[in-house]
């Protein structure tokens, strides 16, 4: 079965931060353990797990709580190129409904 990806990284480009990305903007309210995250994404836990390290240095994700030892993560929402990263995310969902719109109309 061929894996399908979200238009966020189909627009952006499909690897493993992109995605991961595009999987906490759906949900940016909830956080996630890294084998969640994994899971989730379809991705290994080493390569998540280095993934999740960059994007945590670089302020792109903040670490929430810690639940029967697990670390959980979620986008930083103050940061101001997750900000910029929400509303593109939010043009892209746009676009799509626009798109399903007129098919059907059509």
């Amino acid at each position: 079965m061929e894996k399908t990806y979200g238009e966020f990284c189909n627009v952006f480009g499909i690897n493993p931060r992109n995605q991961i990305i595009e999987f906490l903007l759906e949900t940016r309210e909830l956080d996630y353990s890294i084998g969640d995250i994994a899971k989730e994404t379809d991705l290994n836990r080493a390569t998540t797990y280095n993934t999740i390290s960059e994007l945590t240095n670089q302020g792109y994700l903040i670490k929430t709580r810690v639940i029967s030892g697990t670390q959980l993560y979620k986008l930083d929402i103050n940061k101001k190129e997750v900000k910029i990263l929400i509303k593109v995310f939010n043009l892209v969902l746009d676009n799509i409904t626009k798109e399903h719109k007129l098919k059907i109309t059509a």
